[in-house]
């Protein structure tokens, strides 16, 4: 994980206070619903929550609901003053804000810097189905995870879990083979278990900072890429790559933490609302993100991408299955999830 100095530590921290101080502004985002309400606005408690999404992410949307649910469940108690698109901090700085309390509410992806079986989770062809990850969440096996990695993490409680889509393929030729790969570079994120890909797609991986993947595709710096199809729109990258291959490789999966001394901190009742509220964000998320997916497919081909949506996954499934013994520490969350499909 990332250290943040402590100058940039600080800085948080003053922002943090600042904003907190501050009614809520359009630029941050917040959410008081209750404004105008007669029950308990005098003394509304107001929450930091750092995210990295921009407006129409899944993400971004269930923030803004719960942010008014859980005013309103509070009795406008407690409310939220959101950050998003990053303007709190970054990803990783914001997790490290979030375990030494200076930020209340923040996202975590993968907990493998800390927990090393939780990188499960990123396992390719871990999850075969929307229905698949919905049984996972409902399971013991998920509340379980949890608290372990709000153990292993430190200084945090994970609220949730959640996913914003399957990560798919583009390229500037049809990909349906191993051999297909042949003489490809595909970008990735250059950490485990992104870079396995390497190994299940049988082709070379480069690391490129998404802000500069579009220049990258459009050059022949890399010939390929794998993200959501959130991303894929987000990011326009119909514009330089011309087909869509839906190989549902990797689930993009995230959660929501808290710091664990305000959780502490909170009434037995107030803690179940909490949980309540962002239990629900992330069923939420969820199902917003099947709800989105066949448009931002449309969107796909409305701007001349070929969807290839019937290629044979076998082979890739195979190498991912040797990617996964690989990881020892993967072994037991995994085949527990796989009994689950």
């Amino acid at each position: 994980m990332k250290k943040i100095t402590a100058t940039a530590i600080a800085l948080a921290m003053v922002a943090g206070l600042s904003a907190c101080s501050q009614s809520p502004s359009s630029s941050q985002s917040s959410s008081d619903p209750g404004s105008g309400s007669t029950s308990g606005s005098a003394d509304t408690v107001w929450l930091s929550a750092s995210h990295v999404f921009a407006e129409g992410h899944p993400v971004y949307q269930a923030f803004e609901e719960s942010a008014e649910l859980l005013y309103e469940m509070t009795d406008g108690r407690y409310g939220l003053k959101i950050y998003p698109n990053g303007t709190y901090a970054n990803y990783n700085d914001s997790i490290t804000a979030c375990q030494m309390g200076d930020l209340d509410i923040a996202c975590l992806d993968s907990a493998s810097d800390w927990l090393e079986a939780a990188g499960v989770l990123f396992a390719p062809y871990c999850f075969q189905s929307y229905d698949h990850w919905a049984a996972f969440k409902a399971s013991d096996l998920c509340t379980e995870m949890r608290a372990e990695i709000s153990s292993a993490v430190g200084g945090i409680v994970q609220l949730n879990m959640y996913n914003f889509g399957f990560r798919h393929l583009t390229a500037n030729k049809e990909i349906r083979t191993l051999d297909d790969f042949d003489g490809l570079t595909l970008r990735c994120v250059n950490f485990a278990p992104y870079s396995t890909l390497a190994d299940v797609f049988d082709v070379a991986i480069t690391s490129i900072p998404i802000e500069d993947v579009y220049m990258s595709l459009s050059t022949g710096v890399a010939d390929c890429e794998e993200n959501p199809v959130t991303q894929i729109v987000t990011m326009k990258f119909y514009e330089v790559q011309d087909y869509l291959m839906l190989t549902q490789h990797m689930l993009a999966c995230s959660s929501t933490i808290i710091n664990q001394d305000l959780w502490n901190s909170l009434s037995t009742e107030d803690q179940e609302i909490f949980q309540e509220v962002f239990t629900r964000q992330g069923d939420r998320i969820d199902e917003l993100t099947v709800e989105n997916e066949s448009a931002l497919i449309q969107t796909c081909v409305d701007n001349g991408m070929t969807v290839v949506d019937d290629i044979d996954t076998t082979p890739f499934r195979e190498n991912a299955a040797g990617v996964v013994e690989d990881y020892p520490a993967w072994q037991d969350w995994y085949n527990q999830i796989q009994e689950m499909a």
